[in-house]
């Protein structure tokens, strides 16, 4: 009995000295001054152009790093991580195959400590990313690109998102065993995806992704999993309450008996889908409760595939701006009712010259000035062109304010996007010559990149890069 009372006093007196050691240190380190205690960088071998920086400090701050490419005067800076002892801090913006250098710094309450230098080097990529290939820049706006970035995608198998420079490197990207239909850069500085194999058509997709800059997956919906009961196509985004929207393939059970089809036919066409935060359907649309199915020309020859949506962008006003190739007309929908107020286009309810009337456009939008704008495929006359339009919705008048003519050897058939780069200038993807370009408002070329791929879209990604001090 006396030895297992001593057994235990010995074991209290032991608990009692590491609490005391641990209590001494503790003290210690809060009376000292802040500081880095340890680092860790950690290569992340799925992906070449992302870096893990593990940093401990010896109490809470704020902790964040600098990062720069050997032999080059430009500095980028991480985002800050808040308020912990322990940190994991993401590296991107990197260019493949050179020499880096990093440094941390923690700051709290008017203490700052900054770590020594470390290298660390990338290595060259490969996978699921195609070339960039910079044909040409206008001299005068050269400099205009040094902190530009754009988001596209790689269609085929693998897939990947890429984002890449004014020069055409490519400084991000996240590959999926997957083809890439649509990507979009959300408000969030998140990257939004549909994905899907080469064998769903009409860029369609069986899931949803929305990935971190530093590789972690937000959100991700899957067909058969959840309310996600539909593939989805052609787009996908976030509205200002952070609910995921994309369109979607629909179906219905038709009488097709007078038109010589079945009693109990199918009809295909669109709707729209929208997903809240925890992946419940929220809203859902469909085209076939809008249109009379019977009257519809060309039923039969169309009916797998009924007047093909390609574009869906919220107005930020409480609608949804819809792009329906096979009409050549944008509707204007009610995000809370499902009405269609009105339609624009040819045979719409805004009278149009016949020169202003497009064909097979993609991406329709409310751009950065207020005007609706679309990339005009030009399937009728075998020429594409950027075209935006001020709208008088109470007065049904349309009157065109830019109108960008590209030469005929870069006409798009389908695919592509046209939007505004800064406030006079016109960023464009054209699909089948591969092409993207900056043109001013009066089509003068300020800067051509040619993809070894087949791209769907390009959009600049604002917030990107954080290169000055946070």
């Amino acid at each position: 009995m006396a030895k297992k009372t001593g057994v235990i006093l010995i074991s209290l007196l032991a608990i009692l000295l590491i609490v005391g050691v641990w209590k001494q240190e503790t003290i210690f380190n809060y009376v000292q001054p802040l500081r880095v205690v340890h680092i860790d960088l950690h290569h992340l071998p799925e992906n070449r152009l992302r870096f893990k920086v593990s940093v401990k400090a010896n109490r809470k701050s704020d902790a964040s790093l600098k990062y720069w490419q050997v032999g080059t005067t430009d500095t980028l800076y991480s985002d800050v991580s808040n308020g912990k002892r322990e940190h994991d801090i993401f590296i991107y913006n990197l260019l493949a195959n050179k020499d880096y250098r990093f440094q941390v710094a923690v700051r709290n309450s008017g203490q700052e400590d900054t770590s020594k230098t470390y290298p660390f080097v990338t290595k060259p990529i490969y996978q699921t990313t195609p070339y960039f290939n910079l044909d040409s820049v206008d001299v005068d706006f050269a400099s205009s690109l040094k902190d530009s970035y754009f988001l596209t995608q790689i269609l085929s198998e693998p897939g990947a998102a890429v984002i890449i420079n004014g020069s055409g490197d490519i400084v991000w990207y996240e590959p999926f065993s997957k083809g890439v239909k649509v990507s979009t850069w959300s408000q969030d500085k998140t990257v939004l995806c549909i994905l899907g194999s080469e064998d769903i058509p009409s860029s369609g997709g069986d899931e949803i992704v929305e990935i971190g800059l530093d590789g972690r997956y937000i959100q991700h919906f899957k067909v058969g999993e959840g309310d996600m009961d539909k593939l989805v196509h052609h787009e996908v985004g976030k509205d200002s309450d952070g609910n995921i929207f994309a369109i979607t393939f629909d179906s219905k059970i038709v009488d097709l008996t007078s038109l010589g089809g079945l009693k109990n036919d199918t009809v295909k066409a669109d709707g729209i889908v929208v997903f809240d935060k925890g992946g419940k359907k929220v809203w859902e649309w469909s085209l076939l409760d809008h249109i009379d199915i019977l009257d519809f020309p060309e039923l039969m020859k169309n009916k797998k595939d009924l007047v093909h949506a390609n574009s869906l962008s919220d107005d930020g006003q409480g609608f949804y701006l819809m792009s329906f190739r096979d009409l050549n007309q944008i509707w204007k929908i009610d995000k809370g009712t499902g009405e269609v107020l009105w339609k624009f286009g040819e045979n719409g309810d805004f009278p149009l010259a016949e020169e202003d009337i497009f064909s097979s456009q993609h991406r329709a939008h409310i751009n950065s000035v207020g005007d609706l704008m679309l990339l005009d495929n030009g399937t009728k006359v075998g020429q594409s062109r950027a075209i935006s339009f001020a709208l008088n919705e109470s007065q049904r008048s349309a009157e065109k304010k830019i109108e960008i003519q590209y030469p005929r050897d870069l006409y798009s058939t389908v695919k592509g996007n046209a939007t505004m780069y800064g406030k006079d200038k016109v960023l464009v993807c054209l699909t089948d010559p591969r092409s993207f370009l900056i043109t001013d408002l009066a089509g003068k070329l300020l800067w051509k990149l040619s993809i070894g791929g087949d791209p769907y879209r390009i959009e600049e990604v604002h917030g990107f890069s954080l290169s000055k001090k946070q």
